[in-house]
């Protein structure tokens, strides 16, 4: 029974010595100074990367090199961060007493022993700088990604961590991928698309006032949409029927750009048909009455 008392005495006496509270207190408030301190620096060093990347690429420029300058300061802010609390948590440690030399040999030890378990994270983070250095997407870019499992992911790319890359599809739905896990990647933002449409006419047109009406129109529909990269052309006539010709047109748009493109031309063209008194082809049915077949 006194074995028991005397433990509860030695737990119990530290918080009743109001020496003990004082310090208590003092290392709390210092640790919260270096948690704001820390929180202050973090916020200072973030803006600085965004003002040099902003500055360096400008703000109004579009494409690649506004990618590239989101991904690097989406990189460096969290290499920032880590760095950051990494620090503050090994000072605020050190002023408890307790040797965070210790700590980090312990977990050198811990680290041999979970070696294994180790390596995913290990692969998620050099994948990850292979992913930046090799330029093999950026964020914004719309990707359709491939992983060592069943998940693919396809939408825009909204971040690329230490670790792990974030994709928003078009339906709204945010994948988180682990940067280990992938192994095929569809960048469709790095070259230019191609809008391809095919318009069909009734037979009774003549074809070649058609695309030379065409002709004359298609340039006016790059001069009101900045999509197009250049005047949409008429490849020519795709397929000849009883009723229709199709006349095939395509234009060259900016990445990813392909299929509103092609929406644009088909409300476009339809438009201009209506104005110009193009007609488009009508269906026909051909009934038969058996009673008057001799």
């Amino acid at each position: 029974m006194n074995k028991i008392m005397n433990i509860i005495h030695k737990l119990i006496d530290p918080f009743m010595d109001p020496e003990n509270w004082q310090k208590w207190i003092e290392q709390i408030l210092i640790g919260i100074f270096y948690i704001v301190l820390a929180y202050i620096i973090i916020k200072v060093l973030h803006k600085v990367v965004e003002k040099f990347f902003t500055t360096k690429y400008g703000t109004k420029r579009v494409g690649k090199s506004n990618k590239r300058a989101k991904t690097m300061v989406n990189l460096l802010q969290n290499v920032i961060s880590y760095v950051v609390w990494f620090i503050v948590a090994t000072t605020i440690l050190s002023n408890l007493g307790i040797r965070v030399e210790s700590i980090i040999a312990g977990a050198g030890v811990v680290g041999l022993a979970i070696g294994f378990g180790a390596q995913t994270l290990v692969k998620d983070v050099i994948t990850g700088f292979f992913i930046i250095f090799e330029n093999q997407f950026d964020v914004g870019d719309y990707v359709k990604i491939n992983t060592t499992g069943t998940t693919v992911a396809e939408g825009t790319v909204q971040s690329i961590g230490m670790r792990s890359t974030r994709i928003l599809s078009f339906a709204g739905d945010l994948t988180i991928l682990p940067n280990g896990t992938m192994n095929e990647i569809v960048n469709f933002s790095i070259h230019n698309g191609m809008a391809i449409v095919e318009i069909p006419v009734s037979i009774k047109e003549d074809l070649d006032e058609v695309e030379s009406k065409l002709n004359e129109f298609l340039p006016t529909v790059k001069e009101r949409y900045e999509i197009f990269i250049k005047d949409p052309e008429i490849l020519g006539v795709e397929t000849v029927t009883a009723g229709e010709a199709t006349i095939k047109i395509a234009g060259e748009t900016e990445p990813n750009e392909h299929a509103s493109g092609a929406r644009i031309l088909r409300r476009e063209v339809k438009s201009f048909f209506d104005k110009e008194g193009i007609q488009a082809p009508i269906p026909t049915m051909v009934s038969y009455n058996p009673n008057n077949i001799q």
